[in-house]
């Protein structure tokens, strides 16, 4: 591994190397002459796959309503969240942080919840806000995505802004969005000092709060009623006195 000095600066492959970036600075390798792939690789190489999809679907639809710099490892965080993440474990990403340096209970002494009806419910409390700080703005990012279909079905925003000078009796927001697809809320926290956002990592966070998978509906199996086979008889059937067979053939049939 070596860092790159040049002017122009890349990333993937080129020749028989590769440039990549991280924390924000640009490094080369080697290519190997040949990859040994085994049942284990080809498993983790499927499930990193998956994992960068769904994390690019999730940026796409959140970071661009953030008002805060996630930094350069976003990426790698969110899809090392995501691979342990299945479609039955997503609501694990519950308490991911966009600012790893701050999360959003850091403001609160009873943190918020969402209730069953989508509200974000922010209790009465004492709330803890960094020094100097004014006021609190609170904003909910709430989005729906199919990511078996790849897509942002919908999204919603709600705002409002806490004077810390006054006491803090609670307050509602919108966290819903109607339609299909895994729901996910995320919560930004941004402390200000007289109207002027305060600049520094610990003053803002933006974590999500709530990850709702859709309901799995199962097939019940369907029962067909045995019916017993019916034997078609031959009309009856009467012996004579000789032992031959008779039949008993319909009138119509005679005629």
């Amino acid at each position: 591994m070596a860092k790159q000095t040049g002017l122009l600066q890349f990333t993937g492959k080129l020749g028989n190397v590769i440039g990549y970036r991280r924390n924000g600075s640009y490094f080369i390798r080697s290519m190997p002459d040949t990859v040994q792939q085994t049942t284990a690789t080809r498993r983790a190489s499927r499930d990193f796959g998956i994992a960068s999809r769904k994390g690019k679907l999730i940026r796409r639809a959140i970071t661009p309503h953030l008002a805060i710099n996630p930094g350069g490892t976003l990426v790698n965080r969110l899809n090392k969240a995501l691979i342990t993440a299945t479609r039955d474990r997503l609501p694990e990403l519950k308490g991911f942080r966009f600012n790893p340096y701050t999360g959003v209970e850091q403001f609160f002494s009873l943190q918020p919840i969402i209730t069953t009806g989508g509200i974000l419910h922010i209790p009465a409390q004492k709330l803890w806000p960094p020094a100097k700080a004014t006021h609190l703005e609170i904003v909910v990012v709430a989005v729906r995505i199919n990511f078996a279909q790849r897509q942002i079905t919908g999204r919603t925003e709600s705002a409002t802004t806490i004077d810390l000078s006054q006491p803090f009796n609670g307050a509602e927001l919108a966290a819903t969005v109607p339609g299909r697809g895994t729901l996910l809320v995320t919560l930004q926290v941004r402390a200000y000092e007289h109207g002027a956002v305060i600049e520094n990592r610990r003053s803002k966070a933006a974590d999500i709060i709530a990850v709702v998978v859709p309901a799995t509906i199962k097939k019940q199996p369907v029962k067909v009623n045995s019916v017993p086979r019916v034997k078609r008889m031959l009309p009856y059937q009467s012996l004579s006195t000789t032992g031959k067979v008779v039949l008993s053939v319909p009138a119509r049939q005679r005629e």
